[in-house]
């Protein structure tokens, strides 16, 4: 771990998105998800633009997207796939909307995602159903969000226009690009039917193939032209023949097609069948492909099917296939942590911890209650008061510096001493407390000694307090630290809801308590940024080289950390870890312990 500044890294960002969103975010494990309601991601370093994409991206989906509509799709795969890449477009773009911010990162989450895993010679070995897929899929994210994904888009939507032809490709362009007009997942799924209903189907063929009206409605004989209106119905029937020139184009007959076919009722009939093979419409060398001709006009013999593809395709079919860019994404982080192979990997915050006694809080907050009394008489009258500290050199004055006379002949003027006055600093206060095993005999001292110092500070203005305790393993077995006070709550109130009377448990891993403890204190008001550690000092095996690093990057990025050592700590031990500390002990000489290192941490 480098001594560079937390600020910036994943914690903190996870945590500020957190706040602006709503949505609880985890940055834990080796494996990136979402469970609908929180998002998970594993800490690494190693590609922070993809994390923060992938936050953002999971977030806009648990605020904006109805899970419920991809469990309608469910049985049907392709359908599923499409509304996954038209939704992921949607609630890309809302994010980008609410939280500008964010833009950035999830544009590059594109790119990594999209782009950078792109070969050209993917695009001619795509069996047909995957070309509109991808066609679908680069060319709406292309067309709608990120233009440097125009070759892959291009490619695709070449072959998608092979497939189609131009008109039919254009027609499911044109629904794609209705995306972020739709309010809600519901409209996508919509949207997503109607562009499977264009696809062509053997349906259609069939009845295209079907005998034209021109032989009645209902077995209706032909020659009915013979009763009053024939002269009418024969001007009718002559008007869709050849005869009709350039009328008959008008009304969208292909040029030149028809002129060999004899009457006026063969024009329309034979038109599917003959043009891809007529020679008359191949141009001056005569040798029109299906191919091109596909490009502009109706689909492929290949493509003839795809709707009952679409339908019918299984996951297998579609294996290999993108539909959802945060999964993919999701997928590489998780890759990347597991590559990364670093065993210190930060706790996330949790709620209350459940490993306590309400004897044992009611004990403890008496303690404190006891101990805190001239604690806050000291903090309170030392924050309250505005004291002389230092001189300054001004113009004009009632005092003038002798010392300064003399270089009055060279010009100087500001002769005049000033005393400025210390005026209070805002302060944000992170109490982080060990309750391992090997702090057990002094649980009822350290805790109410964490009382203690949040009863002295509340109240007193322009600072902010909170508390969290470490490990704490929930019911899904994974260790995290524990809730005691946060910021915005009163003490009385942690207290009533279980902050207090933790029972010890399990190891120290120091290293990695150390983050959500220095992410809260880094995002609460207060210029002054101290971090207040009570520990026995004694980290796990091998963690102690990664806990120092992590308190030295603390203090490069404007956190005053102070160890408090209880139990079997003492100033050697502390010493290791600390570059300000104080061997308490017991809560009785904490007011004497602490009083220097919080005067200065405050005044200073």
């Amino acid at each position: 771990m480098s001594n560079q500044s937390l600020v910036g890294t994943l914690p903190i960002y996870a945590q500020h998105l957190a706040e602006l969103t709503g949505v609880k975010v985890h940055v834990e494990g080796v494996q990136a998800k979402t469970d609908g309601k929180n998002v998970f991601v594993p800490f690494t370093e190693d590609d922070l633009p993809l994390s923060f994409g992938y936050i953002a991206h999971e977030c806009s989906h648990v605020r904006n997207t109805d899970m419920g509509c991809f469990r309608d799709s469910s049985p049907t795969p392709f359908r599923k796939n499409l509304l996954n890449i038209l939704e992921d477009i949607r609630i890309e773009r809302l994010s980008m909307d609410q939280y500008p911010g964010t833009e950035s990162d999830i544009r590059y989450l594109n790119r990594k995602v999209l782009l950078e895993p792109f070969r050209p010679e993917q695009v001619d070995d795509c069996p047909a159903l995957h070309v509109i897929h991808n066609g679908i899929l680069y060319g709406g994210y292309w067309l709608l969000q990120e233009p440097q994904l125009e070759v892959p888009a291009k490619a695709y939507l070449a072959r998608m226009e092979i497939l189609l032809g131009a008109d039919l490709t254009d027609q499911i362009l044109t629904l794609v690009k209705n995306t972020l007009a739709c309010e809600s997942t519901t409209d996508v799924l919509a949207l997503v039917d109607a562009i499977i209903d264009l696809l062509p189907s053997q349906e259609d063929e069939q009845e295209d193939e079907q005998p034209q009206p021109e032989q009645g409605s209902e077995g209706a004989p032909q020659d009915s032209q013979e009763s009053g209106g024939g002269d009418q119905q024969q001007e009718q029937n002559q008007g869709g023949g050849a005869g009709a020139g350039d009328e008959g184009k008008e009304e969208g007959q292909p040029e030149s097609k028809q002129e060999t076919s004899d009457g006026g009722q063969s024009g329309s009939e034979p038109q599917d069948q003959s043009q891809p093979s007529s020679g008359s419409n191949a141009g001056d060398d005569g040798q029109e492909t299906s191919q091109s001709s596909n490009g502009s006009g109706k689909p492929s013999p290949e493509a003839s099917n795809l709707r009952e593809q679409a339908k019918d395709a299984t996951e297998a079919d579609l294996k290999g296939l993108i539909s959802e860019v945060g999964d993919k994404a999701g997928e590489l982080l998780g890759r990347k942590a597991v590559r990364d192979g670093n065993p210190i990997r930060p706790f996330s915050l949790d709620g209350r911890g459940r490993n306590r006694s309400d004897q044992a809080s009611v004990r403890r907050v008496q303690l404190g209650i006891e101990q805190s009394a001239g604690l806050r008489q000291c903090l309170n009258g030392l924050l309250q008061a505005q004291v002389d500290c230092r001189v300054r050199l001004k113009r004009q004055g009632k005092r003038i510096d002798t010392g300064r006379i003399a270089m009055m002949k060279g010009g100087e003027t500001r002769v005049f001493r000033s005393k400025s006055r210390a005026e209070r600093q805002s302060a944000s206060i992170q109490i982080l407390l060990d309750k391992s095993g090997s702090m057990k005999s002094a649980m009822d001292q350290a805790e109410a000694a964490v009382y203690a110092v949040l009863s002295a500070l509340e109240g007193l203005p322009l600072v902010t307090t909170g508390a969290m305790s470490f490990p704490n393993k929930a019911n899904d077995g994974v260790e995290r630290c524990a809730l005691i006070k946060s910021p915005k709550e009163r003490l009385i109130k942690a207290v009533s809801e279980g902050g207090f009377g933790a029972m010890s448990e399990g190891g120290t891993p120091l290293a990695q308590a150390l983050w959500p403890a220095a992410v809260e204190v880094l995002r609460a008001k207060g210029e002054k940024k101290i971090l207040f550690v009570i520990t026995d000092g004694e980290p796990n095996a091998g963690t102690t080289h990664a806990a120092k690093e992590f308190l030295q990057r603390c203090e490069v990025s404007g956190i005053e950390v102070i160890g408090l050592g209880f139990g079997s700590a003492n100033e050697h031990i502390l010493k290791a870890l600390f570059s300000q500390y104080r061997a308490v002990g017991e809560v009785a000489n904490l007011k004497n312990s602490l009083f220097e290192l919080v005067r200065e941490a405050l005044a200073a």
